[in-house]
């Protein structure tokens, strides 16, 4: 046991955890949540420890639609991908996902929402092999529109990639 328990005893509390707003600069809301911490009986102070940390880190995570750093090591485990191997499919620096994969950072929304849809199967590991490797399975297709004669007639340009030009592709990404 930690010295610093020594004279507490297990007790459950509920605890205010600050949610940020959006754009990160103020609170948008304080919720409780229910952890069990340690409290010294004749002070009243209470100590959290690494569960207790965990649970409130999550909660946030979960209010504000961000994934867990356990959530993000279990996507890249069930990827079977190596942290460096996943770095590199997100063009992203490998330290960044450590540090992701371990709680001491979170992604950006930005990147949360890549990750949220990886997670919820929307993308595959497939897909951002693929974007690794533009020219395969990628196709430029010109579409023109018809004007009045007072408009000019300007070609329409995109890439447009689809399950027929891209399975022939997957045997060179795989």
């Amino acid at each position: 046991m930690n010295p610093l328990f020594a004279n507490c005893e297990k007790v459950t509390k509920a605890i205010e955890v600050s949610i940020p707003t959006m754009e990160g600069d103020a609170v948008a809301e304080t919720i409780p949540v229910e952890v069990e911490v340690w409290q010294n009986p004749s002070t009243g102070e209470v100590f959290l420890d690494g569960h207790a940390r965990a649970k409130l880190e999550a909660a946030k995570a979960r209010h504000m639609g961000l994934l867990t750093a356990e959530q993000i090591k279990e996507l890249r485990q069930y990827l079977q991908l190596t942290q460096r191997e996943l770095a590199d499919l997100l063009q992203i620096g490998e330290k960044s996902w450590t540090r992701w994969e371990t709680g001491r950072e979170r992604p950006s929304r930005s990147l949360n929402v890549l990750l949220n849809a990886l997670y919820d199967g929307r993308i595959d590991i497939h897909y951002l092999r693929q974007l690794r490797r533009p020219e395969l399975g990628r196709k430029p297709v010109v579409r023109t529109q018809t004007y009045s004669s007072r408009q000019a007639m300007t070609p329409i340009v995109r890439w447009e990639t689809g399950p027929a030009n891209v399975s022939s592709s997957l045997e060179e990404l795989v």
